[in-house]
């Protein structure tokens, strides 16, 4: 028994495993998975199964491994249309793409039904057909192998086709893995076992290379989506998808708007990197807060941040978190602003918090998609920031009436307000700083 080849069989289908598992609902995955999937079958097939018996003694059965060739062929093709699918075309004619998909697909059928009638020759001519030089191969051995060729060709030309789109980088690194390593992989039907299992193996590992690295990358970008994100948002697109999260509902929740006052005047007076850098600190202390209360954050407006509880995860107490959130932005990004503040230029920081419905989901066209809230307890929100002073977090009367006990908050009556875009007078609880 050869090890090398049942080796990387095993190698090739763990592979199939880890990304039909690891990203179970994504079509592309599930279509790379099965193309790995065929690879295992084909190394197996040949080697264990075909190259050991002479050709002559070979049955119709002889016809499964250029079944398994071109099913690999076959999904290959497909996963690179998922992936066209993914990526906004724009103006461009996609036409020509999705032709040469079809026509990667037509030529491994071609070589599907050579193998299936003629196996004898396949096994004779083609298998290992290299094993004994580079020399000019025999016209048996061009027979299967054009179509493979021309297969991969315009697989080639897809790929070329979807780079113009301009996909993500970690996208890129996995086509570009599947350039270089698809063949590699080929290249171990028609030469020696001995050189087979150096080709396939660092085909395979090329391939496997940038199929990691994409992951990582997506997890690094997930990661970074999730500073804006409350981690139950992470765990409810992990756990149901993302077909519940982009979902409209109308919901109970509270919304807390900040924002920094005296900005704008402190920007035009420091160096613009260094408002950057400030910028940066600001929503990052924020975004750390908001997520240890589990708020989602809607809206980075200039200086202003936009944060919803209760949405897109339901929560019974959002009043209660809305307004431990608004304390402790209170507690740590005011003294923070302070201390960047100029003698001539002093940074306030201002915060409202309102209570009740909105509908929520996913609004947008199709090159951008934003998450959304609407309804009057949004609006109401922004318009309490604006009034409150500098230090000052202002409540609207559903949000005081929530929260139990009252007492630990320091509370303090601010009386009815008329607050901008809102007809009648608002009645307003302010928590002011220690």
């Amino acid at each position: 028994m050869n090890t090398a080849p049942n080796v990387l069989a095993i190698v090739s289908l763990g592979m199939a495993l880890a990304f039909v598992l690891s990203d179970r609902r994504s079509v592309t995955s599930r279509m790379l998975a099965c193309a790995l999937a065929s690879i295992a079958a084909s190394i197996y097939v040949n080697t264990a199964w075909i190259e050991p018996v002479p050709p002559d003694e070979l049955g119709p059965w002889a016809g499964i491994g250029a079944l398994t060739d071109a099913a690999a062929m076959i999904f290959s093709a497909q996963w690179l249309l998922q992936i066209r699918r993914t990526i906004p075309a724009g103006d461009l004619d996609t036409r020509v793409g999705d032709w040469l998909v079809r026509i990667a697909q037509f030529w491994s059928l071609l070589y599907l039904a050579l193998g299936v009638f003629a196996y004898q020759l396949r096994a004779e001519y083609f298998l290992t057909g290299l094993s004994d030089g580079w020399g000019l191969p025999p016209l048996e051995f061009m027979i299967f192998a054009a179509p493979l060729l021309m297969a991969m060709l315009s697989m080639a030309f897809v790929i070329r086709l979807i780079m113009f789109r301009r996909p993500e980088y970690s996208e890129s690194v996995r086509l570009i893995g599947f350039l270089i390593g698809a063949p590699l992989i080929a290249l171990g039907l028609v030469v020696g076992q001995d050189i087979a299992a150096y080709t396939t193996s660092v085909g395979l590992m090329i391939l496997l290379v940038g199929a990691v690295q994409f992951h990582v990358l997506e997890g690094q970008k997930g990661a970074f989506m999730g500073r804006f994100l409350a981690p139950q948002v992470a765990e409810l697109v992990r756990r149901e998808g993302l077909k519940r999260t982009m979902g409209s509902d109308t919901v109970q929740l509270s919304v807390v708007a900040c924002d920094v006052r005296g900005f704008t005047g402190y920007a035009e007076a420091i160096p613009s990197e260094r408002v950057i850098r400030g910028l940066r600190s600001y929503y990052d202390r924020v975004g750390e807060i908001a997520a240890r209360h589990g708020a989602t954050i809607k809206d980075y407006a200039g200086d202003g941040v936009l944060m919803l509880v209760g949405a897109p995860l339901p929560c019974d107490n959002h009043a209660q978190i809305a307004v431990a959130l608004a304390r402790d932005l209170q507690r740590e990004i005011a003294p923070m602003l302070e201390q960047w503040s100029l003698a001539h230029h002093q940074l306030g920081f201002g915060i409202g918090v309102a209570t009740g419905e909105a509908t929520v989901g996913i609004v947008g066209g199709a090159s951008r998609l934003e998450y959304a809230a609407v309804g009057a307890v949004v609006n109401r929100a922004a318009r309490l920031c604006d009034a409150a002073r500098s230090g000052e977090a202002l409540l609207d009367a559903a949000t005081h009436a929530e929260i139990q006990p009252q007492h630990q908050y320091n509370l303090r009556d601010s009386g009815q307000r008329q607050l901008k875009g809102i007809d009648t007078p608002v009645a307003t609880y302010a928590i002011h700083r220690a």
